[in-house]
């Protein structure tokens, strides 16, 4: 696979095999249009031997979860050599999808001995979901990190979600913390105010380091202005110290959280809650690749809002690897 330095724009998604079909493509066939980019950006000789469409149950959208399912299987079906495959699971249940996921590598023995050429849209997926499947993948199955590529929304200044039903610290990124030292929480914020101060709440922390996306993507500063708005409390909290965290480059977030590990890793616990973007979210898996002490708490909303089915697709990204990562 090419190492890639920065988020690159892409229009034509070629296949990774120059001689043949690529081994896999997994998306998310979610309530969001965005999750139907990639399929339509596919090159003219782009093939996989599999695909395999993860379908997160969601009663309130059904309708636009079921269109969308069966738009990216039509797709699919033109590219595909061997066979479309489909793993319906739960929100809140991740570890159901993941099993679901493992038996079919295993059934279909998708993973040989060369290394497997697969590619993953992470545009239709929830965070928790990206961070077990990345996780899977590498440490699991001690695979290269997959191709990746993500559709971005044309934003609207609403809230995201409605409440919080659950915090999690997430099953496989309990970390290793240590009884004498003290919580340092990292907040990637976002749209999502109520969660990220759920779990700021639940973790009494005695510093905090809140990262918004800045410049914000397109450099709309509206956006800025709307996620510092939405989390004035938070932000205006004497122990919350505000830094700017780019929105799609996880080589930088990466590097970023990797400064602040410099600077704390000796006096504190690391605790990483990830409302950001989802780009940056692959940046917070690049980081606890190398440092799995950290741990990492999701929230889980009651509901998503309206706002998501109003907003359209934008641009999709070819997402940058660390040059050490690929």
């Amino acid at each position: 696979m090419r190492t890639i330095r920065e988020p690159n724009k892409i229009e034509s998604l070629e296949r990774l095999n120059k001689e043949g079909p690529d081994d896999l493509f997994v998306c998310c066939a979610s309530f969001e249009e965005r999750c139907l980019s990639s399929v339509f950006r596919f090159a003219e000789n782009f093939q996989t031997r599999f695909s395999i469409i993860f379908v997160i149950e969601e009663a309130l959208y059904r309708k636009e979860i079921d269109h969308h399912l069966n738009a990216l299987q039509g797709e699919f079906a033109k590219k595909t050599i061997e066979r479309v495959l489909v793993i319906s699971c739960q929100r809140q249940n991740p570890m159901d999808g993941l099993a679901q996921f493992r038996g079919i590598l295993k059934d279909f023995q998708i993973i040989g001995e060369r290394r497997p050429l697969i590619t993953i849209d992470i545009s239709g997926f929830t965070k928790i979901y990206i961070l077990e499947i990345l996780r899977y993948l590498v440490v699991e199955l001690n695979l290269r990190i997959p191709r990746l590529i993500h559709t971005t929304q044309k934003y609207s200044a609403n809230k995201l979600t409605k409440g919080v039903e659950q915090i999690v610290t997430m099953p496989h990124f309990l970390g290793d913390p240590f009884p004498e030292k003290q919580t340092l929480l990292v907040l990637f914020l976002g749209f999502e105010p109520e969660r990220a101060l759920t779990v700021w709440e639940h973790s009494y922390p005695v510093k905090t380091i809140a990262l918004q996306t800045n410049p914000p993507r397109n450099g709309n500063r509206k956006y800025l202005k709307y996620a510092q708005e939405g989390n004035s409390y938070l932000l205006s909290r004497p122990s919350v110290e505000v830094r700017d965290v780019p929105p799609d480059d996880p080589h930088e977030v990466r590097n970023l959280l990797k400064s602040i590990w410099k600077e704390t890793g000796d006096s504190f616990n690391m605790v990483i809650g990830p409302f950001g973007t989802k780009s940056q979210t692959v940046g917070v898996f690049l980081f606890w690749l190398e440092h799995r002490e950290v741990q990492i708490v999701y929230s889980f909303p009651i509901d998503y809002t309206k706002s998501y089915l109003r907003r359209k697709p934008g641009f999709t990204l070819l997402l940058a690897l660390g040059p050490d990562l690929t």
